[in-house]
């Protein structure tokens, strides 16, 4: 066996020795020098391509979300949402107070919800427009705006076969609450209305705050009877609850096309509502806001025969105040419960009817001269008449 030459092996262990350092020594200063600074550049690249799509950490990051949010956002859900922003200030919460009588024949005041839409304003008062059946028998109205406190409410008037009504509120108890402006509604002609257009219901559904549903007209110009009454109305599939009625209905442009009356409510049924169409509902609702009205002078009377006042040792006959109404005519003008009017406008005055005929032949705003007496004295005041606002 031929033996290793020791020398041999050494050698060429040095050269594999040079070999691998040279190589080494090229390979190590080239991936330094080139391939990890490039490597560098590239992930500080990305990283900050990655910082400024998808998580900006500068000042204006919010906005940058925001308008983010809403590009991904279709045209038509952003139009919706400004539509619906733009109408909701000018509709109305309705809250009615009643007075019910429970099997036990126990009286509790009840409450209830409606909706409304602010079509006038002058410089004293707000005009809202409602249903008929949202106000009927209500001893309170009181309505709230743009989620104010409520304020008390006054009947303009009512058509109920029409099923519409106008009621006001005052600028003065709005800016109580902190309503120093309102929004007016526009109303556009149900006329121009397709089947299959795209509307909006927004309303105070079950008292809980204006909501608003989206659907499409159903059917245009058709006759229902509701309740005993003969309406003309569009149908829709937009959700129509309780609490609704009053509302609006408005078309794409925002304009109120509707006055929202009622739904069918079956198990058999599902999205069938109804609203008064624009063209007949903006008519009625004018001629009840330009009605001059019943003017009243505020008071509940009693007649003072002539027996009744020797009886009781009253100076004459007329007719005795047995209650006078908060805000009305005659508080206004100083009138008290148990003064006994004798003249009004210089008429004498011997019965109850005869001074309801007075009141009928003035016009509302009249100022009226009245005679009272008073602890035997006899007594004249003014009394400015005022619309009548008694039974909503």
């Amino acid at each position: 066996m031929k033996k290793k030459n020791p020398l041999g092996i050494f050698a060429k262990c040095v050269a594999l020795g040079l070999v691998i350092g040279g190589v080494i020594g090229f390979t190590v200063p080239f991936t330094s020098g080139y391939i990890i600074p490039k490597a560098e550049e590239a992930i500080r690249e990305s990283a900050g391509s990655l910082q400024h799509d998808g998580a900006p950490q500068d000042e204006n990051s919010e906005n940058v979300i925001n308008a983010a949010a809403t590009a991904s956002l279709d045209e038509a859900s952003k139009n919706t949402i400004e539509l619906i922003k733009r109408v909701k200030p000018s509709i109305a919460c309705i809250t009615t107070k009643t007075t019910a009588q429970s099997w036990f024949y126990q009286t509790y005041e009840a409450e209830g919800a409606g909706s409304g839409v602010i079509f006038h304003e002058d410089e004293e008062n707000v005009y809202i427009a409602t249903n008929a059946h949202v106000i009927s028998g209500a001893t309170r109205v009181m309505v709230s705006i743009s989620e104010s406190d409520l304020v008390e409410a006054e009947l303009v008037g009512k058509d109920a076969n029409a099923d519409l009504a106008v009621i006001s509120v005052s600028k003065t108890a709005l800016n109580s609450v902190g309503i120093t402006g309102v929004t007016v509604a526009q109303f556009g002609s149900s006329s121009d209305l397709q089947v299959g257009e795209s509307v909006i219901a927004i309303g105070n559904a079950l008292g809980q705050g204006n909501t608003a549903t989206a659907g499409i007209v159903s059917a245009l110009s058709k006759d229902v009877n509701i309740n005993g009454r003969k309406l003309t109305v569009i149908q829709t599939d937009a959700a129509i609850n309780p609490g609704n009625s009053g509302g609006a209905l408005i078309n794409s442009k925002g304009q109120v096309i509707g006055i929202n009356t009622a739904k069918i409510a079956m198990s058999t049924v599902e999205g069938i509502g109804y609203s008064i169409a624009s063209d007949v509902a903006k008519p009625i609702i004018e001629s009840l806001t330009n009605a001059e009205g019943t003017p009243v002078l505020g008071v509940t009377v009693n007649d003072v025969s002539e027996e009744t006042a020797k009886l009781y040792g009253l100076p004459q006959a007329g007719v005795v105040i047995e209650e006078v109404q908060s805000g009305s005519a005659a508080e206004k003008a100083g009138i008290k419960v148990g003064d006994i009017i004798t003249s009004f406008n210089d008429t004498p005055i011997f019965s109850s009817e005869q001074l309801i005929n007075r009141i009928k032949e003035c016009k509302v705003g009249d100022s009226a001269k009245v005679t009272v007496i008073r602890n035997n004295e006899t007594v004249t005041v003014t009394a400015k008449l005022t619309r009548s606002n008694i039974a909503f």
